[in-house]
């Protein structure tokens, strides 16, 4: 079975050889391409059972439901992870905190970005003064990393005169 094949270079017409006899062209993979023999069927042809496009469409939407439910997750916690765990030590004067009950205690209204670190920023001028925010807050030992969500008030100690 010998094709004849057209010059892609210059365009010399039935070509029997592997090269072209007008501009010396290799056409030996060309040549090998054609001589393959042709395919049957290609998959468009194929028919789908189904069985198997019920198992295609199930797999489909449980992974879209494990992306969805694992988004869910990562916006939940988002904030969780930006409270500042700074290891610089505070130094509490722990007899003053306990013999002294009426500390100056004023009310912070959490507001969107805010972690403890910011807030003991703005208010004590210090980002290592969290840990005395936290201890005029107990209700936040029990949450993970300290989590304060927008909107909750917190209890600001006098820090200014108690950090080092």
């Amino acid at each position: 079975m010998n094709i004849k094949i057209d010059c892609p270079v210059c365009g010399y017409k039935e070509i029997e050889g592997k090269t072209c006899p007008n501009c010396d062209t290799d056409l030996t993979l060309i040549r090998s391409l054609q001589e393959l023999p042709p395919i049957e069927t290609t998959i468009s042809q194929r028919k789908l059972s189904t069985w198997t496009l019920v198992l295609a469409l199930l797999i489909l939407i449980i992974g879209i439901g494990l992306g969805a439910l694992s988004s869910f997750f990562l916006i939940k916690n988002q904030y969780s992870d930006n409270v500042f765990t700074n290891n610089s030590a505070v130094v509490i004067n722990q007899e003053s905190v306990a013999d002294n009950k009426n500390i100056n205690i004023n009310l912070y209204t959490v507001k969107r970005g805010d972690n403890l670190g910011i807030i003991a920023e703005k208010v004590c001028g210090k980002a290592s003064a969290w840990r005395l925010i936290a201890e005029a807050n107990p209700r936040l030992e029990n949450r993970r990393n300290y989590f304060i969500q927008v909107g909750e008030k917190l209890k600001i100690p006098n820090c200014q005169e108690k950090i080092q």
